[in-house]
């Protein structure tokens, strides 16, 4: 009878001590709450505070181009329009690695991008107005030298 109660106690020992962890652990979190949910506040108030330019078109060092001139060529172009890529003489790594075609053609979707000479749209990295010619009007210019023209009629 010894062993029963004994065994009582201890069982009811561990019972007590379970619900006591269970609840410092609740309470700690509790506390820290606030601290948790303050790294996602953060982000969300980092994302509130950007402009819808900023969102879209996020910057990045690997990835040239200029938000204004994506946002500008995405207003004059046409959903159905064509346009290439070109590049200047002296690119930067950025320039370089490509990513940037590669985001020109998520950003500007449902156009399509052509090596062809003939599209009237064109981007050119590593330029100025000289280096398109007299036969594009450069619509956006970054000012470091990513262009978005058209070809006049």
């Amino acid at each position: 009878m010894v062993r029963r109660v004994t065994r009582r106690v201890r069982v009811g020992v561990t019972r007590v001590g379970v619900v006591a962890c269970v609840g410092v652990a609740c309470l700690v979190g509790a506390g820290r709450l606030d601290d948790t949910v303050a790294v996602f506040d953060f982000r969300a108030d980092a994302n509130a505070a950007a402009s819808f330019r900023e969102r879209t078109y996020p910057e990045s060092p690997w990835v040239a181009g200029s938000p204004a001139v994506i946002d500008d060529a995405r207003l004059w172009m046409p959903e159905d329009a064509e346009y290439r890529v070109v590049e200047g003489r002296e690119l930067t790594i950025a320039q370089s690695s490509g990513y940037g075609r590669h985001f020109l053609l998520t950003l500007l979707l449902p156009r399509t991008r052509t090596e062809s000479e003939s599209a009237p749209w064109v981007f050119c990295y590593a330029c100025t107005p000289r280096t398109l010619g007299s036969e594009y009007e450069v619509l956006s210019d970054s000012g470091v030298g990513f262009l978005f023209a058209r070809r006049r009629s």
